[in-house]
């Protein structure tokens, strides 16, 4: 079996994007299937990346910003030079339906990962991972009725290393002596730096693990910012993501793809909201009691963001609740449930 992806990335985002679509291609490369990618060349895109994990990259030229017709051409160009595709997936903000109609021809069938449900699809089947109220009323009129849905936190894609590893708190005294900061692969806003000078001013400083992109563009700020203290170890582009959540008691980002493998890590969260598509997310975990939210980024300074650290530091009960909400949220996670219905296992979902 071939399958494609139609993926993104670049300084302004997309990274979980390309991380999502790498866990499921590992998965599928697992069970058998010939998996290449198309990628447009952008500053911070991730094809050398997607290389190093051992998949061909067809490079998609031209200006950053084109319309989904031109988009589609180039496409379907590719398609013609590698052949017969069963599955073509696409996780991409600004394509829909029209490009998925376009394409049908030339593929078997289309996969879509979304998590807006803004935009009309023509695909065989959807993917939205994200908990959200009324979730299967959000593509209600936005795709056919042979769409398949796979929609909640149960069918999360989830790489190797978190199954090889595991939560390791079975009693937990509600103390924070870990700290993980991880704001994604590109972090325009730059909230790491806003993390790390946030925990500076606290007290009792606890050893924090701070991860970031290759292509962060504040990756030499932040690296000098480490080096001055002995608690704070840097990851670049790390591919021990879980190990680090699992030594953790407390993790500080974004409300977007990765808070759920801090769920299924059992790891609370101090969330800042960097992207209007995380709102609906947070909401949602809000309401379980699994993370702190402070608030969108434009919102949220150092000082504030400082104090409540150093109220949650203080407060081991608040976070022994927080760590019991959030071992709730994953317990029905379907392993490889998502490249197992490609592959024609079909699913109980």
């Amino acid at each position: 079996m071939r399958i494609g992806f139609r993926v993104d990335a670049s300084t302004n985002g997309g990274t979980g994007h390309v991380m999502r679509c790498l866990t499921l291609a590992n998965e599928l490369r697992t069970l058998g299937a010939e998996v290449f990618f198309m990628c447009r060349r952008r500053p911070g895109d991730l094809v050398e990346f997607i290389q190093e994990h051992g998949y061909p990259v067809y490079e998609m030229t031209g200006a950053d910003q084109v319309s989904w017709r031109e988009d589609a051409v180039r496409v379907i160009q590719i398609l013609d030079n590698v052949g017969w595709v069963d599955w073509l997936v696409v996780d991409h903000y600004e394509l829909d339906a029209r490009w998925e109609k376009s394409l049908s021809p030339h593929v078997k069938k289309m996969m879509v990962i979304d998590d807006l449900a803004d935009r009309a699809h023509d695909c065989d089947l959807l993917l939205d991972q994200n908990l959200y109220k009324r979730m299967e009323e959000r593509y209600v009129g936005l795709v056919p009725e042979r769409t398949t849905l796979l929609l909640g936190p149960a069918y999360t894609l989830l790489r190797e290393e978190f199954f090889l590893s595991s939560p390791s708190k079975e009693e937990w005294d509600g103390k924070i002596r870990r700290i993980l900061v991880s704001f994604g692969g590109s972090d325009p806003t730059n909230e790491t730096m806003k993390a790390l000078q946030a925990v500076e001013r606290l007290k009792i400083t606890p050893r924090v693990d701070v991860v970031i992109g290759k292509n962060h563009p504040h990756k030499q700020a932040i690296t000098r910012l480490c080096e001055r203290h002995e608690k704070v170890e840097l990851h670049i582009q790390t591919r021990e993501m879980a190990r680090l959540m699992e030594r953790a008691d407390l993790a500080i980002g974004a409300g977007g793809s990765s808070v759920w493998e801090r769920c299924y890590m059992e790891l609370p969260s101090l969330v800042i909201e960097t992207a209007a598509n995380q709102t609906e997310v947070i909401s949602s975990l809000r309401e379980t009691g699994s993370i702190f939210y402070l608030g969108k980024s434009s919102e949220v300074n150092v000082g504030r963001l400082s104090q409540c650290l150093a109220r949650l530091m203080d407060a081991p009960q608040r976070m022994k609740n927080a760590w019991e909400s959030v071992k709730e949220l994953m317990k029905g996670h379907r392993r490889y449930e998502v490249s197992k219905f490609m592959m024609g296992g079909g699913t109980n979902g």
